[in-house]
Order: C-alpha cells, then sequence, then structure tokens
C-alpha cells in the first residue's frame, strides 16, 4: 500500500501590513521586484483569493572569501553563489500573508514587516513544559544576548527567564496543531514550531486548505491570550535593525539632544560594566568641536549635550557619535578605551501609544503590561525606608563663582562630618584578586556597618551604575575570600583606628541614598528600574536587606570648612 502523503509541509510564514490599496508588489522590496532579469513575479489565485508569487535566483561573481583563497594557491576555480528565493503574498483581512522558501524572507520590504508576528503566535501555542530553545536578551546595563537550547523540551524554568529584565526574541517549542490541516482529523498530532519575526510550522498543501491555515493563525494571535506561564514574553522587545520605527525615533532623539531634556540621561557603556575598570579619576573627552579636548574630573550630562546645543537638531545624533570618552586613572593613564558618546546616553519617549527606549545603542519597544509590572516592584522596593538621618544636600560654590548642588563627594564629607558614625568611603577603592583596578564599596558605611550608596535624582543621571555598584560591593564580600580583609584595611586607615568590622563581617543591608528628587518610580528612567529591579532581586538571594533613604535639599551653601552659611 502507497504511503499516503502528508497534507501539511512546513514553511516560514511572515505578516505585513500594507498601507491602503497599495498593490501587493510594495510587499517586495524594489531591488527584487524591479528586477527582471533574476526574477519573476505573477498573479495567481489562492483557493480564490488573488495573491502574488515571486520566485528568482540571488546569484554573485563569485564568493567574498574567494581572493583568499586565490592568494594561497595561485589559482582561481571559478566557483560563485547561487541561492535560491520564493515568496507568497496571501492577503487576509488587514494583513499579508507572507510564506517563503530559501531566501524568500530577504525579498520581504522590512517597512511593513510585522515584527514578532511569530513569537506572538507561538507563546499562545506553545507547551511551557516543552519549550526547546529560548533566545533572550538581557534589558539592563550588559546588553547581552544568549540562546539556550533543550534539544528533548525542558519546562521554562528550566531556562532561567526573569519577568523583569529579559526580552524574548525567538521561542522553539512543541504544539498541538490541532486546528491546522497538519492534524488531518488528529486530535494529538504534534509539531516544532519556530517563532520570531517569522513563524516556521507546517502548512497546507492545498490552495484551500492554505487559506483556512492562515485564518487559524490570524484568529490566534488577534483573538487568544498567551499560554499561561507565557504572558510576559509579549510586553517588550528590542527593535531588530531596519524596523520602519527607527528612523522616526532616531530624529526624536536627534531633536532631544540638547541640554537640558528631560528625555536625557547619562549611563555607564556596556564595555564599561562588564570590564574591570576600577573607578576613573578624570575622564578624557574628544570630538566635541573646534579641536576642544576636555579632561573633567566627574563626568555629567551636559559635558556631552553642550557641544551640540548649536548644532542643527537633525545632525546631533551624528556629532554624539564623533565624540569619544575615555577613562583615565589618577596617575593620567587610560583605563578604557575611547567610547562613542551614543553609547553613554539613555533615551526614552512615548510615540504613537508606545514607550520606546535607546540604550547602549539598541532601541527597544516597552510594552504597557510590562511598564505596569515594572512599576508594581519598583514601587513596593521604593516603599522600604531606612530609618537613617543624614545631612541635607547643600549647594555650593562652583570654580568659575557661579552657586550649584555640592558634588556627590562633597556631599559625602559633610555627613561624615555632622555625624562620626558614618565612615566616607568613597573614591576608597577595594583592591581584590577578582578586582585588580579596584571598586567602591559603598559611599558611606553607616553605624551598624549599613553599605550605603549615594546619587543625585536630578533627571541628568541614569541610576542604573549605582545599582549595579550595591550588587558588586555585595557579592565581592559575600564570595571572594580577600575582599573582606582588604574592606579591614579601608575602615582602619580611613577612620584613622578608630573602626573596624569583624574578620568574619558578611553585609546585612544596602541602603540607596538618594537626592534631589523623590524617590519614586517617576524620578527613574525605565532602564534604572530595570536594573533596580534585578539588583533587588539578587540582594534578596544574598539574604541582604535593601533600603531606600530620600535626601532632603537645603539652599545653604557649603563652605570650605564644611560648615553652612
Amino acid at each position: 500500500m502507497a504511503r499516503q502523503q502528508a497534507p501539511a509541509k512546513k514553511a516560514t510564514v511572515y505578516r505585513l501590513s500594507r498601507p491602503g490599496d497599495e498593490p501587493l508588489e510594495l510587499c517586495i522590496q524594489r531591488k527584487y521586484a524591479e528586477n527582471e532579469d533574476d526574477f519573476q513575479m505573477r498573479d495567481v489565485s489562492i483557493g480564490g483569493t488573488e495573491s502574488l508569487l515571486i520566485t528568482g535566483k540571488i546569484s554573485t561573481d563569485e564568493p567574498r572569501w574567494m581572493p583568499h583563497l586565490v592568494s594561497l594557491v595561485g589559482h582561481n576555480p571559478r566557483l560563485k553563489n547561487l541561492t535560491s528565493a520564493a515568496a507568497l503574498i496571501v492577503p487576509l483581512q488587514e494583513y499579508d500573508y507572507a510564506l517563503t522558501w530559501g531566501f524568500g524572507h530577504i525579498l520581504l520590504n522590512p517597512l511593513f514587516l510585522d515584527n514578532g508576528f511569530g513569537l506572538r503566535f507561538a507563546i499562545r501555542k506553545a507547551s511551557p513544559d516543552q519549550v526547546r530553545s529560548l533566545t533572550s536578551h538581557t534589558m539592563d546595563t550588559l546588553a547581552r544576548t544568549a540562546r539556550t537550547s533543550v534539544p528533548s523540551g525542558a519546562s521554562l524554568d528550566a531556562f532561567g527567564v526573569e519577568e523583569i529584565g529579559e526580552v524574548i526574541s525567538r521561542l522553539v517549542g512543541r504544539i498541538s496543531v490541532s486546528g491546522l490541516t497538519a492534524a488531518a482529523g488528529k486530535a494529538d498530532s504534534y509539531a516544532t514550531v519556530r517563532g520570531a519575526d517569522g513563524l516556521s510550522l507546517p502548512l497546507a498543501k492545498s490552495p484551500q486548505n492554505l487559506l483556512v491555515d492562515l485564518r487559524y493563525l490570524h484568529d490566534t494571535v488577534e483573538n487568544e491570550p498567551p499560554a499561561k506561564g507565557l504572558e510576559h514574553f509579549e510586553h517588550t522587545r528590542p527593535l531588530r535593525p531596519g524596523a520602519p520605527e527607527i528612523n522616526q525615533l532616531q530624529r526624536l532623539l536627534s531633536q532631544a539632544l540638547e541640554p537640558g531634556s528631560p528625555l536625557i540621561a547619562l549611563t555607564w557603556p556596556a564595555e564599561w560594566q562588564e570590564g574591570d575598570h576600577g573607578e576613573a579619576d578624570s575622564y578624557k573627552i574628544r570630538g566635541a568641536g573646534a579641536g576642544r579636548e576636555e579632561q573633567p574630573d566627574e563626568l555629567e550630562l551636559h559635558h556631552l549635550l553642550q557641544p551640540l546645543a548649536h548644532r542643527e537638531a537633525s545632525t546631533r545624533f551624528d556629532a554624539l557619535k564623533r565624540i569619544t570618552v575615555q577613562g583615565l586613572n589618577s596617575d593620567g593613564f587610560s583605563i578604557s578605551r575611547a567610547i562613542h558618546g551614543d553609547k553613554w546616553i539613555t533615551f526614552q519617549i512615548d510615540h504613537e501609544g508606545k514607550r520606546y527606549v535607546f540604550h547602549q545603542g539598541r532601541w527597544f519597544d516597552i510594552g504597557g503590561a510590562y511598564l505596569d509590572l515594572l512599576r508594581q516592584k519598583v514601587e513596593k522596593i521604593l516603599a522600604k525606608r531606612s530609618n537613617l538621618l543624614v545631612s541635607d544636600w547643600p549647594r555650593e560654590v562652583k570654580p568659575k563663582g557661579n552657586i550649584g548642588v555640592a558634588t556627590e563627594g562633597r556631599y559625602n564629607l559633610l555627613v561624615q562630618h555632622d555625624d562620626p558614625s558614618f565612615l566616607r568611603l568613597d573614591t576608597k577603592l577595594l583592591y581584590t584578586m577578582q578586582h585588580t583596578k579596584g571598586f567602591e564599596v559603598c559611599d558611606l558605611l553607616g553605624p551598624d556597618d549599613e553599605l550605603i550608596h549615594v546619587k543625585r535624582m536630578d533627571g541628568s543621571v541614569s541610576a542604573s551604575h549605582l545599582f549595579n555598584q550595591a550588587l558588586v560591593a555585595v557579592e565581592a564580600l559575600r564570595r571572594q575570600p580577600d575582599t573582606v580583609s582588604k574592606m579591614q584595611e579601608v575602615v582602619r586607615r580611613e577612620s584613622k583606628g578608630k573602626r573596624d568590622i569583624p574578620d568574619d563581617f558578611q553585609p546585612t543591608k544596602v541602603v540607596l541614598a538618594f537626592g534631589g528628587r523623590p524617590a519614586t518610580p517617576e524620578a527613574l528612567f525605565t532602564f534604572s528600574q530595570v536594573t533596580l529591579a534585578r539588583c533587588a532581586q539578587r540582594l534578596a538571594e544574598l539574604e541582604v536587606e535593601l533600603e531606600i533613604l530620600e535626601i532632603k535639599d537645603t539652599p545653604k551653601i557649603l563652605k570650605e570648612d564644611l560648615s553652612l552659611e
């Protein structure tokens, strides 16, 4: 008996949103649509639905690696690459569905792609216990991307995905194909699907059944909720290069790059976080125009934005990318490479009903449900207030004679001056086997050995760096044997022998002390909220309490002798 042919075959389908009554050809990139030598387009009918088929070949005269081969062997074997591509565009309700084979996906016009369509289907149908692969992106100061695979399938818990701080861009899992032609009437038929921007799964071989399958995909994404345990996967997503939103967002970012912008914050690049740079004593800033080179002791947002103020709004972002910032130690030697200016800022804006964030040179679409979840977590963290009493934050006379807010260093000195039960440790680095270039264990050591980290939340600085510093200090004291002894040395030296910590010291409490604004979610940029939530979770795992302290401002002027007037 002849083997019965399967009614469906695996293909990859994308969803596009074509404007108005424009022709289907708009779904194809112009360079392929107009290349009549290598590509052929024809109108076809799929179950009575007028559709568009494009087929062809993508060829190169020779592979890019050919010159290297020729240089080694002295002979040209006359090879060339030839790749086939096909795409079938089928209109269905307000969308177009594109089935692709071979390299057909590169024929599609990226301006109209419904990014994340395949992922949205997968999280509505995949079993949370049969996930085979996840691609995740960390929404934090470290912009990591990881793909984790379990070939036999595993529960979601096995992948260690967090609700806060991680974005999923691709899921591979098992689904029931009930409702699709592939089921062929069987109630227990399953298939592996791959969901990202596109969706790879078995689709019908017959035109009429293909329309049924496409309607099933459409109805699933439009009307069904995500499977239990997979809900948070669609809350937010990174924008892929070439996404149609990016050009407009880039223009909005360029317009916002001016001194005093509330939408911009100074942040620390991923490269800085990933390296063991130690604390910079100063920063070398180049490329700000007119051959200028600055070397401020503290890097502030205006160092990046002020040189852009006189430029046309449309050119500011490109100008920012030409600025470089390099960290220097106390001897003036470089402790980092020159990092371009766009890596030092965070930008967030609400645009057309969505929140977008530019961070570490990458764009993210932050969903409303994700923001609600994030806000709830951050509110709980910020509600845990410290009972410590510290000095109000004064103003001071700046080098050019104007009056401004006292620096964090001077403020920490004032706290120690007013109450000797606090010990100022900011800029007092611990040099350990793990951190050979040094790190700050805290800004102030509290009366009961609380690790206090101080930051002004005046809207110009992202607090992510502060939260990571707090976590690095705790993990070093908990996990690295020589850290406690190094901290003992620093505490004895800075207190002139009046204070010590025990040999078995383990931090039990971290205090984040905020000045400049009330400690509320609104005071923190979205990515700072993400980092705070992840920091709080990790500290809880280490059995360390996290408390919040608000520092009030005072109009009094701080004098050189730390008295106020």
